[in-house]
């Protein structure tokens, strides 16, 4: 997470898309540009605690942990052919995943 000052206002960068509708009702404005939001300065540590999960060390215990392989189809992550195609935690390609949504089997 990072944080920078312009008029008034803090810049709050960081995972805050978990937490975006807090940080609109709180009177952030998302800024495409800088791509974070831009809170008024007298809520700005509520923001960062918001966005930190309330201590630096708070997202320090969640997983990171991303399977390099589909469970479906076998293809490796390093094969995928689109930068946003990816590999779920639940070991599911995003090409598995379109193929069951629109209903075909991949099994």
């Amino acid at each position: 997470m990072t944080t920078a000052t312009q008029n008034k206002s803090v810049l709050i960068t960081g995972n805050t898309y978990p937490v975006k509708d807090q940080l609109r009702a709180m009177g952030g404005l998302w800024n495409p540009e800088a791509k974070g939001w831009m809170v008024p300065a007298d809520r700005a540590d509520e923001a960062r605690r918001l966005v930190g999960g309330g201590s630096p060390a708070a997202g320090a215990n969640r997983s990171t942990y991303r399977p390099s392989k589909c469970q479906v189809c076998g293809v490796h992550a390093s094969g995928l052919r689109a930068p946003y195609e990816r590999i779920g935690r639940d070991g599911v390609c995003s090409g598995c995943r379109s193929d069951r949504r629109q209903g075909f089997d991949a099994d």
